[in-house]
């Protein structure tokens, strides 16, 4: 054990500094949870918005990463993987110097779009570099570090806004991917990119870094076969989602899993987070209960990573879409007699706490982590870049719908009937991930390649 830890240490400090990056955008994604309140409410005077723009406001990182993610599609196979998640940390500073001085609410959605845009081109570009550089035995963690990088600057947002104002905060988040690019700097390349590039030599260069080792002929040679062939299976076009049957498979999956992800609730509850604690009125300050929440969720995915590789990525889902289910059926009960007035509700003060945090233990421990694992495996290299960004598009679109659903559902029907619906989203998606998720634990990218040409053939048979 304590040689593969070794062997595998250069993977995890390049795995580690990539994800620096994904902290920044976890502070943009999480910033309306204390800061929206504040400004709905007036305790923030310099800045003025209604109900409906700070919707708007919530939703921008996600309007915006559709855009990231096509670029970065674009720019992964000319520039490299490294190089195009380091053209992103100058626009991620200086967006939130922007962020921090402005008190126009247009370009405070401009910046957070713009970082937005940001955290969509990393989700093409970081799960692709973290599948390409792993060993099959950590590639799961390494992977699911993209979700913890997110959480974390989630969490510091949260801890941060509420004892420090918005300029403060920007300052404090500009410098994460100052420090991202110094340390991402040094990183090898993905040596699958140089091997598609014909450069040979460098590829066996970034192999021997990321492996500890100098003997990386074999594995070298397994690449550029798998590589080869892969290229040959596959033309690298975007109709080939379409029209290649083992593509179109991976597809299908990814779809399921971000479907069954989205419509959890997730996103509203990352923009809402101190909304929803506020209106719960429960036992607990809801300050506090955001902090316990969104540090729970730190724990619960970083406790997923050491399972992911050793039970398997599809038991730890299933698992945490039947918790999902459960708890967010519970919390939408406690919403439905709050609102109705039940002389239970005094009782039940502890309940909306209590079922959250379990919800996002479910979550965190696998729908958290599994289309991110997944978008990192299924694809073969040649049209890895343009799934990823298809796939991330996709995301932020439901993202950003499941926002609006929220809101519309709580200004017209009540917090009890989102609850309700996104429980049933996670039913149903749990039907299907039983029936058609694979299971890719311990299996190399290549390995993962042929099992579902073999899949695909059978099904058309």
């Amino acid at each position: 054990m304590k040689k593969l830890c070794f062997k595998n240490v250069y993977q995890y400090v390049a795995t580690l500094s990539g994800s620096l990056a994904l902290v920044a955008c976890g502070i943009n994604l999480g910033w309306t949870s204390p800061y929206l309140p504040q400004i709905l409410n007036g305790t923030i005077t310099e800045i003025s918005m209604t109900s409906d723009e700070g919707s708007w406001c919530a939703v921008m990182p996600l309007i915006g990463a559709p855009l990231g993610a096509f670029l970065a599609a674009i720019f992964v196979d000319r520039i490299g993987r490294k190089y195009t998640a380091l053209a992103m940390a100058p626009v991620t500073s200086s967006m939130f110097l922007l962020l921090g001085f402005t008190r126009s609410t247009i370009l405070i959605c401009l910046a957070r779009l713009i970082i937005g845009s940001v955290g969509g081109g990393l989700y093409t570009t970081l799960p692709m570099y973290y599948g390409e550089i792993a060993d099959p035995s950590v590639r799961g963690i390494l992977t699911a570090t993209v979700a913890i990088g997110i959480i974390i600057g989630k969490l510091i947002i949260n801890v941060l806004g509420i004892y420090y104002s918005i300029l403060v905060t920007s300052l404090i988040s500009c410098s994460i991917p100052i420090i991202h690019f110094a340390l991402f700097i040094l990183m090898p390349e993905s040596p699958y990119y140089f091997i598609k590039k014909g450069r040979y030599e460098e590829a066996k260069k970034s192999l021997q870094k990321l492996r500890s080792s100098s003997d990386v002929e074999q594995e070298l040679k397994s690449l550029k076969e798998a590589v080869s062939r892969q290229e040959n299976d596959t033309k690298g076009k975007i109709t080939d989602i379409f029209t290649v049957t083992s593509v179109r498979r991976a597809m299908i999956i990814f779809i399921i899993l971000n479907l069954t992800k989205k419509y959890s609730g997730k996103d509203p509850f990352l923009f809402y987070t101190t909304t929803i604690f506020q209106t719960a009125e429960g036992s607990v300050d809801p300050n506090l209960s955001v902090i316990i929440y969104i540090a729970v969720e730190i724990f619960a995915t970083t406790s997923a990573l050491f399972f992911i590789d050793r039970i398997g990525r599809k038991p730890i889902i299933i698992f945490s879409a039947i918790g999902c289910t459960i708890t967010l059926a519970c919390t939408g009960l406690y919403f439905f007699l709050k609102e109705n007035n039940s002389s239970y509700i005094k009782e039940l003060g502890w309940l909306p706490i209590t079922t959250l945090v379990i919800y996002n233990i479910c979550y965190s421990l696998g729908l958290e982590l599994a289309p991110t694992i997944y978008l990192g495996e299924l694809f073969p290299t040649n049209i890895k870049a343009t799934a990823l960004g298809l796939g991330d598009s996709f995301s932020a679109v439901n993202g950003a719908i499941a926002v609006k659903v929220f809101q519309l559902l709580v200004d017209f029907e009540g917090m009890f009937m989102s609850f309700w619906i996104f429980s049933g989203c996670c039913s149903i998606g749990l039907i299907f991930i039983i029936k058609y998720v694979p299971e890719t634990k311990n299996k190399t990218l290549e390995e993962i390649q042929l099992y579902l040409i073999k899949k695909s053939a059978k099904t058309n048979s």
